[in-house]
């Protein structure tokens, strides 16, 4: 604990403010925390997540070692064979909301890897606003919601004016991989509308929304695939409970019912696994997790 703690103060006064309400840099510490502790459980999906990439990515004679590959959730390139991408592409960038200063210094070992950070929804500064204008009154909350999911919905210029699209219009930019951000993409703000709306808070209300931000984001990957860009989706798609026994007692989509392969173009390439994310003991003394990856090339 007393690590951590000092890793956030390490870290505070870099981070975005809007990123403090949604306890980003904990969040991101816990999970630096957490792959330490679960290793031996997280290391077949590791590996088979490299593995899916390096076998996957567009390795064009005309491009293999001169173009860039943009990671989307890049985290701390645990899931990364970073000497493969490194050795064979003249740069590689590392995309998410905040990097921690730990995992700036370990990757800045290899000289050509360069870090983004921005929101990949676009929305969590407005949203932020809105919830503090409305957070003593969820219904108006909702309305406000709802009437802010239309207007985006129906905006036909919001791709184009996405921080995402400026990083692929860069015709060096060959490779886009979505590194098991899509389910990830409405955590922070379920964790945000749990905590200001306690008791009340129906996860099933926000639905609207959060399959709003996951079809948005198979969008961006769409329209990346219509550029001429080699598009790598990795996400899990479904989460298990089990007992202490491992008896399973529970399923549900990770992504609210989104079916990922119905909001895609053709699918070249398609492979799933299983990741022991927290065995019993890690969120519950009582219960296991496990997840089911799907791997899409497009």
């Amino acid at each position: 604990m007393l690590f951590e703690t000092l890793e956030y103060y390490e870290n505070i006064n870099r981070c975005p403010s809007y990123l403090k309400s949604y306890k980003q840099i904990e969040e991101l510490i816990a999970i630096k925390h957490r792959h330490q502790r679960c290793f031996s459980h997280w290391k077949t999906h590791l590996e088979n997540t490299k593995q899916f990439i390096n076998a996957n990515i567009d390795k064009d004679p005309n491009i293999f070692g001169s173009s860039y590959v943009l990671v989307l959730g890049a985290g701390f390139g645990n899931d990364l064979d970073l000497h493969f991408l490194t050795d064979n592409f003249e740069k590689i960038i590392l995309a998410d909301l905040f990097f921690l200063k730990s995992a700036r210094k370990k990757l800045s070992c290899y000289p050509n890897i360069f870090f983004s950070e921005f929101d990949i929804t676009q929305c969590m500064e407005k949203i932020l606003l809105l919830l503090q204008r409305y957070k003593n009154d969820k219904n108006t909350f909702l309305e406000k919601l709802q009437e802010y999911t239309r207007q985006r919905s129906n905006s036909v210029n919001n791709l184009k004016e996405h921080p995402f699209i400026k990083l692929i219009n860069n015709n060096e930019t060959k490779n886009i991989i979505s590194l098991n951000l899509l389910s990830q993409i409405p955590s922070s703000f379920v964790q945000l509308f749990e905590k200001t709306f306690k008791g009340c808070y129906n996860e099933k209300e926000f639905y609207f929304f959060y399959r709003m931000l996951l079809k948005e984001h198979l969008q961006l990957m769409t329209y990346a695939k219509q550029e001429g860009k080699s598009v790598l989706i990795i996400s899990d798609t479904s989460k298990y409970v089990s007992d202490r026994r491992g008896k399973e007692i529970s399923q549900e989509s990770s992504l609210y019912e989104i079916n990922m392969k119905q909001n895609l173009p053709n699918i070249k390439e398609e492979k799933n696994w299983y990741w022991k994310l927290a065995p019993a003991g890690e969120i519950s003394s009582n219960y296991s997790l496990k997840l089911l990856v799907n791997a899409i090339k497009l």
